[in-house]
């Protein structure tokens, strides 16, 4: 005979049962719901099915029986079997419309046969009634089915307070982050438009700028974005986590398995607070005529001022600037040893010191006879990857792994500029104004950055044909200032030497074959001399380039010797400070007469 499903006042659903007594073997069919049990795991679970039996946990064939100590169904056929396995337990064998569905405790380790009725709080571990009698004798210890009870209230207490509390709190803050980013997003495009709109004033010589304002407002916006959407995504994380333990924890609550009850922990703390917001910050473009002859536009820490101005062109001399002769060769002034590892960069200060570095994070001061005066310390992971020293004097480095600019005040180090996202500094060069000029790369891309007051002022990357000034390439560029404000750098990738005026615009190339060296030109690092002399070591050739302003070819100096120099600088005597990694040793000499 069959049996049906009927639901009452409190909506649980109830089974009906008629059971022909003569007749015990007769099949029960299940119309709405079927209790499962999985051959895994002795809990039994509500689940619902449409037109279904209840089946054997051994065999999947229609059952008659159940173990009340397992909570498992059985069919005939497997009841030897199921307590063949389990000889060692106790089992209630009763028909299936006389089950008793409860928690099953699990068996005790110690005691075969026996489960475990009790909680040890001490050991945390569920025992048996013997246990409570032998090493657990003088254990507080509490009823396992009442902590298991205490446990589904704690449970369902937590799970309350996610669906009810945290979840729509996280929710709402992510709607919001959409909110912003939709702002972010129309802002921007407002800010670009802007940007076009001035474009079309500004004369078409300064579109290189615009270029450069636009490639910050799209970084600025990526940054944005991508900041805002990565808190999004964060949360949704958090968010779909959390709904994943909610169903976790409702499992628990439904699950007659001890075990998994007791040693349930909780997560909430790990979602209790919500990430905090990304800052927005929209940047203020500011535009301004100065005069007729002037405009200025500034965004961010970039500023850009356009003067009407007549450039001189790259054959006029400078009647101020002293004519220098050269001598036919140069004179050593002296050699001096020195401690560090593989010495690399080299800065003049008073006129017979210099600050020196080699693989090593300190920087060492010494004097023409060799004598340290003072030594720092770097923040640098590894060692500094260029040294200067700026106008008033005062020590600065570059640290490419930290992605910053120091200075040395009171003998300690401090963060001067800090590189824009993505980009390492490199080399250094203090200007006469008190700015400071650095060598940047991303990757293998490579620039020059001009700093006023430890702001962007200017960004050499590109021509007024927006190609590219600098080969790309692991070599990073050296860069120098000559007395005239051109911008000289030294590009070893391209194995070309580019000197710019203060605008960015190229005024002339110089690629070693004026000098008709044997090997190919390698430039590294360069200074210039206050006549406007512009001195490159080569180390493919081992000697020094020099040229006038102009970038007309004057000599070679081979001074090196058999090693290469990494480290160049010239006093306020003119005299150049050469730095070789294989001895460690400085070099003075005069090249002037």
């Amino acid at each position: 005979m069959g049996k049906k499903f009927e639901q009452n006042n409190r909506q649980h659903n109830y089974f009906r049962t008629a059971t022909n007594e003569r007749n015990e073997s007769e099949e029960i069919p299940v119309e709405k719901i079927e209790i499962v049990y999985s051959k895994n795991d002795t809990m039994a679970t509500m689940k619902s099915w449409a037109q279904d039996v209840i089946t054997c946990v051994l065999c999947d064939k229609p059952c008659r029986k159940f173990c009340n100590d397992c909570q498992v169904n059985l069919c005939v056929d497997c009841l030897g079997k199921h307590v063949g396995e389990l000889q060692f337990q106790s089992h209630d064998i009763v028909h299936l419309k006389n089950r008793n569905i409860h928690a099953v405790f699990p068996d005790c380790k110690t005691h075969l046969g026996q489960r475990c009725e009790v909680y040890c709080k001490e050991c945390h571990e569920s025992i048996c009634i013997k246990c409570t009698i032998g090493r657990h004798k003088t254990h507080d210890v509490s009823e396992l089915e009442e902590l298991v009870e205490i446990r589904k209230r704690e449970i369902e207490k937590e799970v309350e307070e996610l669906e009810s509390k945290i979840i729509p709190k996280f929710q709402e803050a992510n709607a919001m982050i959409s909110n912003k980013i939709d702002y972010v997003a129309t802002e921007y495009a407002i800010l670009e438009q802007k940007l076009e709109e001035l474009r079309k004033i500004w004369h078409q010589e300064v579109n290189k700028i615009f270029n450069t304002l636009g490639s910050l407002i799209s970084s600025k916006k990526n940054m944005s974005i991508n900041d805002l959407t990565n808190q999004q995504t964060n949360i949704a994380k958090l968010t779909s986590d959390m709904i994943e333990t909610v169903q976790h924890n409702k499992q628990i609550m439904q699950t007659k398995n001890a075990s998994k009850v007791t040693d349930y922990e909780s997560k909430s703390k790990e979602f209790i607070n919500i990430p905090k917001n990304v800052a927005v910050e929209i940047p203020f473009l500011k535009t301004n005529i100065v005069t007729e002859n002037k405009l200025s536009i500034e965004i961010g820490d970039f500023k850009a001022i356009l003067t009407e101005t007549l450039l001189p062109h790259k054959s006029d001399e400078d009647p101020n600037l002293q004519t220098t002769e050269l001598p036919d060769e140069e004179k050593m002034i002296t050699i001096i040893p020195t401690e560090n590892d593989s010495l690399i960069r080299i800065a003049c200060t008073e006129l017979n010191e210099a600050w020196v570095c080699g693989e090593k994070q300190t920087i060492t001061r010494i004097d023409l006879e060799g004598d340290v005066k003072e030594t720092v310390t770097t923040k640098c992971l590894y060692w500094p990857d260029d040294i200067a020293v700026t106008k008033r004097g005062e020590l600065i480095y570059s640290d490419s792994d930290g992605g910053t600019v120091n200075i040395f005040r009171s003998g300690r180090a401090e963060t001067l500029i800090t590189a824009p996202r993505g980009w390492k500094p490199h080399r250094l060069c203090c200007t006469k104004s008190g700015g400071i000029l650095i060598s940047m790369s991303s990757g293998r891309h490579n620039r020059i950055i001009r700093y006023e007051e430890n702001q962007i002022s200017q960004i050499i990357e590109k021509n007024e044909d927006g190609k590219a000034l600098f080969l790309e390439g692991i070599c990073k560029l050296y860069v120098t200032e000559n007395e005239n404000g051109d911008v000289c750098v030294s590009d070893t990738n391209a194995s070309i030497v580019v000197v710019l005026d203060m605008t960015g615009r190229v005024r002339f190339r110089y690629d070693g074959s004026a000098a008709k060296i044997k090997g190919p030109f390698n430039p590294n690092c360069l200074v210039t001399h206050s006549s406007g002399q512009i001195i490159v070591t080569d180390n493919s050739n081992l000697c020094l380039h020099i040229l006038d302003r102009n970038g007309k070819f004057l000599s070679c100096l081979d001074c090196f010797g058999q090693q290469r120099c990494y480290g160049l600088s010239i006093d306020t005597d003119g005299r150049l400070w050469l730095a070789f990694n294989r001895t460690n040793e400085i070099k003075v000499f005069h090249y002037l007469k």
